[in-house]
């Protein structure tokens, strides 16, 4: 349960505004870590018909967004939009315990602290070697794809998962 608000929290800071208060030192993010990423949430049967749920999160240099989208088609094209919103970020880069780059993410209604953090990585249970981003924001690493994989599910619990507000 502890990462049920971040994905969440987008949408209340979308509808409540919000003004960007950038931390004393602000990174600039570096762009593989920009753009489109996926994460898989989950499947269900409804009346003998699979459901997939993904996660899409964009990123860019001041700014994120979050939407959850399903489909029902295996192959995970036509994903339909179900909710989504939109935060102004900052990131502040910084190096973790096994000298890994990692970025801090910061909200406007979270300004002196970080909501999560991301950082490259490469898992290879997709049948072969695929650069992920890895979102934690708190106790648990969510991996996120450059398109959408059935693999490394978050778990139905995390259908709202990313709290960009309060």
């Amino acid at each position: 349960m502890r990462g049920k608000g971040l994905l969440f929290g987008l949408a209340g800071l979308l509808l409540g505004g919000g003004l960007l208060t950038v931390p004393a030192h602000a990174d600039t993010l570096p762009s593989q870590y920009q753009g489109t990423w996926y994460g898989y949430i989950s499947s269900e049967k409804i009346h003998h018909v699979r459901h997939y749920y993904f996660s899409k999160i964009t990123i860019k240099p001041a700014r994120i967004a979050f939407d959850y989208q399903t489909t029902t088609n295996g192959h995970f094209k036509n994903l339909k939009w179900t909710w989504g919103a939109s935060s102004l970020a900052t990131y502040k880069a910084k190096k973790d315990k096994k000298s890994r780059q990692i970025y801090k993410i910061y909200l406007p209604v979270e300004e002196d602290d970080a909501v999560a953090k991301i950082r490259l990585g490469t898992v290879t249970g997709t049948g072969s070697s695929k650069q992920v981003l890895i979102l934690n924001e708190g106790y648990e690493n969510l991996y996120l794809f450059r398109q959408p994989l059935r693999s490394h599910p978050w778990g139905i619990g995390y259908e709202d998962s990313l709290e960009l507000y309060d």
